[in-house]
Parts: structure tokens; C-alpha cells; sequence
């Protein structure tokens, strides 16, 4: 993946000369060096197994008096425009798909369901107590006795097909878990191992074989797909504990393929599944690489725990794994290692509901915990009103903005989540903001990431118009400011001169309304003209 992305080009590559890069490979590990560009004009990388690298210098446009956008609202000029940067990038490694709407709306998954009872009985109280949500998640462990492997325990799972149809007559999708490994006491693990297609002295595919990667589509096409399952979560894709170091594959040396092992699983599903009914795939891993994106592969960041730094430290990874080329994202929202006293905590309960307003602005709006009850529920009425109201409602309200923009970020390589600096690259403040970011054309996120009420923020200059607060429509000056008394159902919420729909309210992304039922919500902003 790019391994930086800067608005500035110090120095002139010009068009018709050879420019030469040195690559170092005596060395013991693959390292990689960066030295700073105010004291030298050299960058060295170094890999110890690569017999050759290509290097990509992607070089963008300057920026014009505005920059594209859905809702047309830039002001930067004589710098780089990083999303044509970005829009290059995507040009050579492939065209970040977009998803079918119900994947933007709120996904509801714990670590785990332990059978079709319980999530069927969650599902229908999330309808009964019109909590919006679109999908719901089965993780791990649903296979039981019968070993590791895409395969429903008849006494867990009587009736999976029954269960998924029962899921979409309440208009809920689901996803499954699977993993690129198998007990050995499966039927899969010796399928796969008679025909030589593990790593070798492993249980995990070789995902780099064509054949092994079209039989592991086939298991999940048998256990899933062919009973309606929409989506599937490929977990474990770095692969966990490495098991092809120091191993032959199929290309080759694992080792010199080591972070491509997601790439190939994403793509074994998508090509898969593009071959089978030709749906808009979406997959979550837990690992990336350059081009994922193609392949409708979303990364969520991993077993992270339940505290306001790794909070902090979510923002920051958002933006920038969205700036390095791939725009999509998700996250544990609330933790994945939670707190024993997560139900009773207030504190808990602050952490969990501030969690909830940042990931209604993120690509993919996900709830997760480990050995957790995640349904809103079971955290008190009060956080979950305030939860609902403040996070899952506005998303819901905002599910067209979001999805149009998704749309841009297919025809146009737009990015949504965005670093300031993709909108304001003029603007020297921003650069080295990591906890604040446009999402789409209109909205700036500074979410709270302490259990203080406020947070100091920062508004750039804008080349026209001003901004204005979200929930109380003030104007407020390009300037930092120092934000209190924040209510716990709002955040630091701003809005730039632009016009933004926000569609009446539904439990999922298709529900009909009735005739009686809220009309769309035009808010104009006043500065600019939109469409």
C-alpha cells in the first residue's frame, strides 16, 4: 500500500528523463528507510527476499479554484489535488466498487451467537423496538463438534436455510464468519491436503493456488451462498501466526508473498461469487493490500480494546488508511476487549455512546465485542436512547448522503472519509491533524474522544461562506476553538456551505413509507450551490 501522500512535490520530475531508484538488499530483514527530504534528496527502501520492486510515483493535478466534489464546495488552488492523486492510484490497482445500500446502514455482530435461537430472537427485537439496522452477523464457532470449517451443527443450526430466510423476511442481511484454515478432522482439511493444496504442514489454504482458492469459494458456496447468505467475513487474513514463513507456495517463497495472503482471499470470493450470481460483494478482513479495494474486501482494525485511547486512535487509523488509496473502513465499535462491568459502567456507557457518534461517520458502522451481549439493550435504556438518537437515527437519516457518496467513490475515486488535507490543502493547520476529517462534501467530524464534554477543534478557512453547527444552525469562524458542554446525544458537528437531504427516518434502508410518514428534510446551507 502507498507508503506516503503529500500535497507538495519538492523538486521536478520532468517527462522524458530516467530517473533511478537504489534498492539495498543485503540486509537480515526486510526494513524500510525514510530520511527526512529537508536534509537529503535520498529515500532507500530495502527488502531482504525481493528480487525486483516496482516503484509507482504517482504525480496529481494541481488544484483549481475548486475541487470536485459530490456537492461541488473546494477552495484550493496551486498545490496538488491529492484525490487526483488518489483517483491514479486506483486507476492502476482497480475501481473501489459500490456496495448495495443495505451494507452502509448499521451492523449489528457479537463474538458470538451461539445459535439460530438466539440471533433470530435478536434480530426481532431490534424490529420490535425499531432500532434501525440492516445487517446482523454470525461469527465464529457456528460449525460446533464437527470441526473447524464453513459447516452448520445440526443441533446449533437445525435449519440455517430457515434461519436466513427468516432473517430477510425482517429485511435483515447476514454475514458469516470464515476462516482459510480447518480442523484436520474435517471433510475439508482432507480435500484440501489430498489434493495439495494447504501451505505446506499446515491447515491454512494456499490461497496464491487457483484451484485451492475456487475449492475454498466452493465450501462456502455449498454452506452459505447456495441458502442465502449475502455476505461473509474473512477473518484471520494476515494469516494469523504467519503459517506460510519460511514455506514453499504455490508462487513460490511465502516469504516474499508474505502480506498478499487477503488479497488472494478476498479475490477467491469475489471472482467467485461474480461467477455465481454476479452480486455487488462485500467481504470484511482483517488485513489489506494494494488493490483490495477491487475485490469489495472492507478492513476493520482488528481485536482492539474498550478505552478513549485506542478511541483516539481509531480516528487517526480511519484517516489514514483511507488517505493511502482504499475508502473503505470499519472498526469494533465500543471495543472488542470490554470491560466486566460493561452493562453497569457509566463510564462504560460514556465511552460507548461517544464510540457510537464517531462510527456513524465512518464507511461501515459496525458494533463487535468479545464475550458481549452488543445489543443496545443491554446497556440501560438511557445509554441506549441516547445511543439511538444521537448515532444509529442521524446515520439513518444521512443513509442516502452516505450512499450517493459511495457512488462518487466509483464513478470518481472520491474518498468520503476524508483527511483534512484532501479538502484544504492550502490551509498549513491541517496537516497534521489526525482526529478531525470531512465526511463527504459537507459534514467536519471532530468526534470526543475523552470523558471531557468537549475537545479543542479546528475550522479552516473556507473560499467562501462559513460554517455553521450541525444541531443549532450558529455560524462559527474559520479558527481553533475550544469546545464544552457538548450534550452526550451531539459532537463537535460542522457543516460548510452545501445542501444536505436527510431522508426520513427507517428501521433499514428500503423500508416503504406511508403516506403519513416525515418528507425528506432539505437543510440549504448558504454560501454555495449544490446538487
Amino acid at each position: 500500500m502507498p507508503c506516503a501522500v503529500s500535497c507538495r512535490v519538492r523538486g521536478i520530475l520532468t517527462d522524458g528523463y530516467d530517473y533511478q531508484v537504489h534498492l539495498d538488499t543485503d540486509v537480515e530483514e526486510p526494513r524500510l528507510f525514510f530520511t527526512s527530504i529537508s536534509d537529503t534528496n535520498t529515500t532507500t527502501l530495502s527488502s531482504q527476499y525481493a528480487d525486483y520492486i516496482d516503484y509507482y510515483f504517482i504525480i496529481g493535478n494541481e488544484t483549481n479554484a475548486t475541487t470536485t466534489t459530490p456537492d461541488d464546495n473546494g477552495g484550493s488552488n496551486g498545490l496538488l489535488d491529492l484525490d487526483s492523486v488518489i483517483g491514479s492510484y486506483r486507476d492502476i490497482t482497480g475501481t473501489a466498487k459500490l456496495y448495495e445500500k443495505k451494507a452502509y446502514g448499521l451492523w449489528q455482530c457479537k463474538e458470538h451467537y451461539h445459535n439460530q435461537t438466539e440471533i433470530l430472537e435478536a434480530a426481532a427485537k431490534f424490529r420490535a423496538l425499531s432500532i434501525p439496522v440492516d445487517s446482523i452477523v454470525q461469527d465464529w464457532l457456528y460449525w460446533g463438534d464437527l470441526g473447524w470449517g464453513p459447516q452448520w451443527s445440526p443441533m446449533k443450526y437445525p435449519d440455517p436455510k430457515g434461519m436466513v430466510d427468516t432473517l430477510h423476511g425482517l429485511d435483515i442481511n447476514i454475514m458469516v464468519s470464515v476462516w482459510s484454515r480447518f480442523d484436520e478432522k474435517t471433510k475439508f482439511y482432507k480435500d484440501m491436503a489430498a489434493h495439495g493444496w494447504l501451505i505446506d504442514g499446515t491447515t491454512y489454504v494456499d490461497a496464491w493456488n487457483p484451484r485451492a482458492s475456487s475449492r475454498f469459494f466452493d465450501y462456502s458456496r455449498e454452506a452459505h451462498f447456495d441458502i442465502g447468505v449475502d455476505s461473509l467475513w474473512l477473518d484471520a487474513t494476515e494469516p494469523e501466526n504467519n503459517p506460510h514463513k519460511d514455506k514453499q507456495i504455490y508462487l513460490g517463497e511465502g516469504n516474499a508473498y508474505w502480506n498478499t495472503f487477503s488479497l488472494e482471499v478476498s479475490k477467491a470470493i469475489h471472482n467467485g461469487l461474480e461467477h455465481y450470481d454476479g452480486r455487488r460483494v462485500f467481504s470484511l478482513t482483517r488485513s489489506s493490500f494494494a488493490g483490495q479495494q477491487r475485490y469489495g474486501a472492507t478492513l476493520w482494525s482488528g481485536d482492539i480494546t474498550s478505552s478513549w485511547d485506542s478511541l483516539r486512535r481509531q480516528i487517526a487509523m480511519s484517516i489514514n488508511y483511507q488517505l493511502s488509496g482504499i475508502p473503505t473502513w470499519s472498526m469494533d465499535t465500543g471495543g472488542f476487549f470490554r470491560p466486566d462491568d460493561q452493562y453497569d459502567s457509566p463510564e462504560y456507557a460514556q465511552l460507548l455512546t461517544r464510540w457510537f457518534q464517531f462510527a456513524a461517520f465512518t464507511p461501515i458502522m459496525r458494533v463487535h465485542g468479545a464475550s458481549s451481549n452488543t445489543e443496545l439493550w443491554n446497556y440501560g435504556n438511557g445509554t441506549m436512547a441516547d445511543i439511538i438518537s444521537g448515532s444509529v437515527n442521524l446515520r439513518y437519516r444521512l443513509l442516502d448522503y452516505v450512499y450517493s457518496h459511495f457512488a462518487f467513490v466509483e464513478m470518481h475515486h472520491y474518498t468520503v472519509q476524508r483527511g483534512l488535507v484532501l479538502d484544504f490543502p492550502h490551509d498549513a493547520n491541517v496537516q497534521n491533524i489526525d482526529d478531525e476529517y470531512m465526511f463527504g462534501g459537507a459534514f467536519l467530524v471532530a468526534p470526543i474522544y475523552s470523558p471531557a464534554d468537549g475537545r479543542d477543534v479546528y475550522l479552516p478557512v473556507l473560499a467562501r461562506g462559513q460554517w455553521r453547527n450541525f444541531y443549532s444552525g450558529n455560524t462559527a469562524q474559520a479558527a481553533h476553538h475550544t469546545l464544552s458542554g457538548v450534550a452526550i446525544t451531539e459532537m463537535p458537528l460542522f457543516v460548510r456551505p452545501s445542501v444536505v437531504v436527510m431522508s426520513p427516518l427507517r428501521r433499514h434502508a428500503f423500508e416503504e413509507l406511508l403516506p403519513n410518514d416525515d418528507v425528506l428534510e432539505v437543510r440549504v446551507y448558504d454560501g454555495a450551490n449544490s446538487s
